[in-house]
Formats: C-alpha cells, sequence, structure tokens
C-alpha cells in the first residue's frame, strides 16, 4: 500500500517512516543523540553531519533516516552527499543513542527505467552542474507525473563541493522537462514548500 504525503505518493524508502521534517539545526535531541553516538566510532573513516531528518523507523529500536554530508577521513577532507540510517537499540539509553550504529548508508539510487530515462533527458538540458540521485522520494500526479528526486550535485569547476538538492522531472505525453531544482539545506528552520506543491519534508 502507497502511503500519501503531502500529495507525493512516497517511494519505497518512506515506506514505514514516520516523517520527522528538521533540518539540522533543529533535531529532535533522539536524533542529534543518534548522530553523535555514530559518529563516536572511531573505525568509521569517515564523519556523517546530518543536513536534513527525515524520519524515524520503529524497528528493533528506532531507524533514523537522514540527508547527510559524508566527510571522509582522507588528506582532503572529500565529500559527498548521502542518505544515513542510523539504528538506535530499544531501552533506557535510547534517547542518548547508546548503542547507536549506522545500518545503511545510501550512496546512489537504481531508479525505474521510465523515471531514469527522464532524469537522464532533463539532465542534459543542464549546463553547469551534474546531479546524482541519491534518493527517490516519491510521485505527484499533476499533468503528467511529477518525480522528486534527492540528488548530489556538483558544479563543473574546480574544488566544486556537492550540495544536496531535489530534483524535480516531470513526464507528460512521454516528454520530460525540468520541474526545478531546490536546495535543501540545513539551517532552514521550515520545511521547503516546493513550488507551490503541498510537499513538505
Amino acid at each position: 500500500m502507497s502511503k500519501k504525503f503531502g500529495g507525493i505518493e512516497l517511494g519505497e524508502n518512506f515506506g514505514g517512516y514516520e516523517i520527522v521534517n528538521a533540518s539540522a539545526n533543529s533535531l529532535p535531541q533522539d536524533a542529534a543523540s543518534a548522530v553523535s553516538a555514530a559518529n563516536s566510532n572511531p573505525l568509521l573513516g569517515a564523519t556523517y553531519n546530518p543536513i536534513w531528518y527525515v524520519g524515524k523507523q520503529l524497528v528493533n529500536g528506532t531507524n533514523h533516516l537522514f540527508i547527510a554530508e559524508d566527510i571522509r577521513s582522507t588528506k582532503n577532507k572529500d565529500k559527498s552527499i548521502v542518505g544515513l540510517v542510523i539504528n538506535v537499540p530499544p531501552g533506557e539509553g535510547a534517547i542518548k543513542g547508546e548503542g547507536a550504529k549506522i545500518e545503511r548508508i545510501i550512496e546512489s539510487e537504481e531508479l525505474s527505467p521510465e523515471v531514469q530515462a527522464a532524469f537522464t533527458a532533463a539532465e542534459k538540458s543542464i549546463i553547469g552542474a551534474s546531479y546524482k540521485p541519491v534518493m527517490y522520494i516519491g510521485k505527484q500526479i499533476v499533468r503528467g507525473e511529477n518525480h522528486y528526486i534527492v540528488c548530489e550535485t556538483k558544479g563543473i569547476y574546480p574544488g566544486a563541493q556537492p550540495q544536496a538538492t531535489v530534483f524535480i522531472v516531470n513526464i507528460f505525453e512521454g516528454k520530460p522537462s525540468v520541474v526545478g531544482i531546490v536546495p535543501i539545506k540545513p539551517d532552514k528552520k521550515d520545511a521547503p514548500t516546493l513550488f507551490g506543491y503541498a510537499f513538505t519534508w
């Protein structure tokens, strides 16, 4: 059964997740503690800075789902944008993130053939940046279908740093077009509303 959220039919990644909708500077205590505890593992080889807190899922404790910066422990501190799932076991220490561990890192999303073809065609119409799908949010039936995809976006110039964006592609009568590309900003207190549609994180 598909889950509806603000007019969007959510993709499979959101199945079972309670949408929390919080920016990085307004995380609930349990989510902030989970990130801090998971980052304290010296064997990670990376640090994960949340950009947006998508939601949580109760499964053998709590899974917290974030869009995050993956900052590698390298000389250049290489960065990428990922989906991040952190599990915190049940118990009295859950609010403090005790036992938190990284359950999954989503580096790229395999889109359906139709959406991938539309995304590829739409991306070719944009110059100056590259877009890598990280997480498929879902679709909205409008004039055709709008598909919402979280991407790692990088400018095509030396030293460009990746940022998280929502790439919105419309498919109408088999023809793709870009509806918009919206940055996900960690310091934004309120969830973004995209182009008048009732879609919020």
